[in-house]
C-alpha cells in the first residue's frame, strides 16, 4: 500500500503543482515556493481558465487533432487489421519472413525513419518521377497514413485472428463466402475487445504527437492541440501561469479517453496475448 500511494504520489505532485502554478500570479510564481495560490477566486479560476483557452485557440487546434485522431482510427483499424488478417489466415508465399520484417521495425528507433519519410511527404514516391508532382507538406495525410503503419497493432492483430477457431473459417468457406466477407462477418465481430483497443490507442495518440506535426504542418490555422501548446512559447503575450494552463487543459483530452475506456484497453491487452 505505501508503494502505491509513493507511485500514485510521483504521478500526481508534478500535475497538481502545475494546476497550482497556472492560478498563481506571475510574482507568486517566481518569490513564492507556496503550493496553494494565494487570493484564489472563483471569478479568478473563471477568468484564467478563460484566458488559456482563447490563448491556445482550444476550439480551433481541438478541431484539427480530432479531424487525426479520426482518421487515424479509420486507417489503423482497417489497415492493420486486414495487415493482421492476410498474415494469420491467407498466408501468402513469405509470410514468416514478411512477418519477421514487421516485428524488426519495431526495434528501429523513429530518428532513423524521419529523414526518409520526410522527403516522402514532400514528393510522394509513387509519381515522384513523372509530371505528377504530390506533397503531403501541410497536410494531416502523413499523419493519418503513419498511423495506420503500426507493426505492433498489425501483430496484435494477427494473435487475435490466430486464436479464432480454424473451424468458423472453413464453415464459413464450405457456405461460399470469400475472403472479405469472412474478414468482416466473422472475424471482425469476434474480435471487437482488440479492436476496442486499438481504437482506443489510435484515438488517444495524436493528443499528445508534436514532433510529427510539428515536422509537417506550416499554417498555424492546421496546429494541432501540442504544436498550439509549444507555439505560445515564443508568444511574450502569454505568461508562465497562462502556459502551465494551457498544458493541463490540453492533457485533458487524452485523459478522458482513458478514464471511460480503460476497462476496454485492459480487455484488449489480455486478448492480444493470447495465442491460439
Amino acid at each position: 500500500m505505501l508503494i502505491l500511494i509513493l507511485v500514485c504520489a510521483t504521478c500526481l505532485i508534478p500535475a497538481l503543482w502545475t494546476l497550482s502554478t497556472g492560478f498563481k500570479t506571475s510574482q507568486e510564481i517566481y518569490t513564492s515556493a507556496k503550493f496553494f495560490p494565494e487570493n484564489l477566486t472563483w471569478a479568478g479560476i473563471k477568468d484564467s481558465l478563460s484566458l488559456a483557452w482563447t490563448s491556445m485557440d482550444a476550439t480551433r487546434s481541438s478541431l484539427n487533432t480530432l479531424v487525426i485522431s479520426i482518421g487515424a482510427t479509420i486507417f489503423c483499424l482497417v489497415i492493420d487489421g486486414l495487415g493482421g488478417y492476410v498474415l494469420s489466415r491467407l498466408k501468402p508465399t513469405g509470410t514468416k519472413l514478411i512477418f519477421t520484417l514487421i516485428v524488426w521495425t519495431m526495434m528501429m528507433p523513429r530518428q532513423i525513419r524521419t529523414v526518409p519519410l520526410f522527403i516522402s511527404y514532400m514528393n510522394w514516391p509513387l509519381v515522384a518521377n513523372t509530371s505528377w508532382q504530390v506533397s503531403l507538406m501541410n497536410t494531416y495525410w502523413p499523419m493519418i497514413l503513419g498511423a495506420a503503419s503500426g507493426a505492433f497493432t498489425v501483430m496484435l492483430f494477427k494473435n487475435n485472428f490466430d486464436a479464432i477457431s480454424i473451424s468458423l473459417v472453413e464453415a464459413a468457406k464450405l457456405d461460399g463466402c470469400g475472403n472479405m466477407r469472412i474478414f468482416f462477418n466473422i472475424m471482425v465481430p469476434l474480435s471487437v475487445p482488440i479492436i476496442m483497443y486499438v481504437a482506443i490507442g489510435s484515438m488517444r495518440a495524436p493528443w499528445g504527437d508534436f514532433f510529427g506535426p510539428y515536422l509537417i504542418l506550416t499554417d498555424k490555422t492546421r496546429y494541432t492541440l501540442p504544436v498550439t501548446i509549444f507555439s505560445l512559447q515564443t508568444d511574450p503575450s502569454v505568461k508562465m501561469n497562462t502556459y502551465m494552463l494551457c498544458l493541463i487543459l490540453s492533457s485533458i483530452p487524452g485523459l478522458l479517453i482513458f478514464v471511460l475506456f480503460q476497462k476496454y484497453i485492459v480487455g484488449g491487452v489480455n486478448v492480444g496475448g493470447v495465442k491460439g
